[in-house]
């Protein structure tokens, strides 16, 4: 599933910029017809990003092979809980790329025993 926002047509992003513009002069103004009108605008554009939305989700799913994981993945995704792929730590160490946890971690230890090593030398030279 692509991270894009495919379904954010030219019309949505139009509506947006009027909408914005009502706010602006709902905002300023005491008229309750104008404020109604904006509230009622505002239902409105909801109930078409919605649909959009909906729409491009079931096209997703539709040209999907595993229908079911791709709907949780759009659920999780529009939820907010996304759980990212765990990835092993690499590290360049003297020109060479570390990629076994074991040598990331001994090349990280070792090197803060370095600069503790050095620090001890300092503070006994002071």
């Amino acid at each position: 599933m692509k991270d894009k926002n495919n379904w954010i047509t030219q019309g949505i992003h139009i509506s947006c910029k009027h909408k914005r513009s009502l706010y602006n002069f709902t905002k300023n103004s005491s008229d309750q017809k104008s404020n109604a009108h904006y509230i009622e605008y505002c239902d409105i554009l909801r109930k078409v990003i919605n649909r959009a939305k909906k729409q491009n989700y079931s096209r997703f799913i539709a040209k999907s092979n595993k229908k079911i994981r791709m709907t949780w993945n759009i659920i999780n995704k529009e939820t907010g809980k996304v759980h990212l792929v765990e990835q092993v730590p690499t590290l360049l160490l003297n020109d060479e790329k570390l990629k076994d946890p074991t040598d990331v971690a001994n090349a990280f230890n070792n090197f803060l025993i370095t600069i503790i090593e050095k620090l001890n030398v300092q503070q006994r030279i002071q």
